[in-house]
C-alpha cells in the first residue's frame, strides 16, 4: 500500500519572522561606518551583531534575553535595563526593530530621539495597528504576500520556531498615531507604511551649529 504524501502543516509552518524581513534593509540605512550604536530591544541580538560601528552597545529589558546573547557573541556592550531610565549616553546610530512598541509611544519616541546624537540617525522598524481603509487594502497585499512568503521558507526548511520568551505585543500604535507623534519629536522623519504590518522611520538628528 503507497504511502499517502504528508500535506505541510500551514498554520505552524506559516508562522516566520517579519522582523527580520527587514533587517536588511534597516542596515543599509546606516552609515557605512559608525563611531558608535546603540540598540534598543536587542532581544537575542541578531541585529546588533551585523551593525557596523567602532562601539556597539545594545539594552533590553530582559536578563534572560541579554545573558542569551552575550554567551554567543562578544564586541558588543550588553546592557540589561529599561531605556526610559538606563544612564545612556548619545549616539551616531539609534535602531530600535520591533521594540517602539513595547513602550508608551510618545515617551519612547522621545527617548529614543534623546539618544541620538548630532547629526546621527534613528531608524526604527515597528508594529502599527490596523485602523483605517487603507491599512485594510494593504492587507489585501500581505495576507496572500504572508502565505507564498511562508509557503517558500516551509518549502526551504521553515525557520526557527518563536522563542517563548520573547515578548509579544496584543496593541499597537495606529499609524496615524505613529505619524502625529513623530511630527511633534522628530519632525522630518520618514515614515512608510511596510508590508507584514509594519513600518519604518528614519530620522537625522539635526547637526548642532
Amino acid at each position: 500500500m503507497r504511502e499517502k504524501p504528508r500535506r505541510l502543516q500551514l498554520p505552524e509552518k506559516l508562522r516566520w519572522n517579519h522582523n527580520a524581513w527587514y533587517r536588511r534593509w534597516l542596515l543599509r540605512q546606516l552609515p557605512s561606518r559608525a563611531g558608535s550604536a546603540l540598540d534598543v530591544g536587542c532581544g537575542l541580538g541578531e541585529l546588533a551583531r551585523q551593525i557596523r560601528a567602532d562601539e556597539v552597545t545594545a539594552i533590553d529589558a530582559s536578563a534572560r534575553m541579554i545573558e542569551r546573547a552575550s554567551a554567543t557573541s562578544a564586541g558588543v556592550r550588553w546592557i540589561q535595563g529599561d531605556v526610559l531610565t538606563h544612564d545612556l549616553g548619545r549616539y551616531d546610530v539609534v535602531t530600535a526593530e520591533a521594540s517602539l512598541h513595547h513602550l508608551p509611544l510618545r515617551v519612547g519616541l522621545t527617548r529614543l530621539a534623546e539618544l541620538v546624537g548630532p547629526g546621527g540617525r534613528l531608524v526604527v522598524v515597528g508594529l502599527y495597528r490596523t485602523a483605517t481603509r487603507a491599512d485594510r487594502a494593504m492587507e489585501l497585499v500581505t495576507l496572500p504576500a504572508n502565505t507564498l512568503v511562508g509557503l517558500v521558507k516551509a518549502l526551504g526548511g521553515g525557520e526557527e520556531p518563536h522563542d517563548p520568551e520573547m515578548p509579544v505585543v496584543m496593541h499597537a500604535p495606529t499609524l496615524n498615531e505613529i505619524r502625529a507623534a513623530a511630527a511633534e519629536i522628530v519632525p522630518g522623519a520618514r515614515i512608510r507604511r511596510r508590508l507584514f504590518w509594519r513600518y519604518s522611520m528614519v530620522w537625522h538628528a539635526p547637526e548642532v551649529h
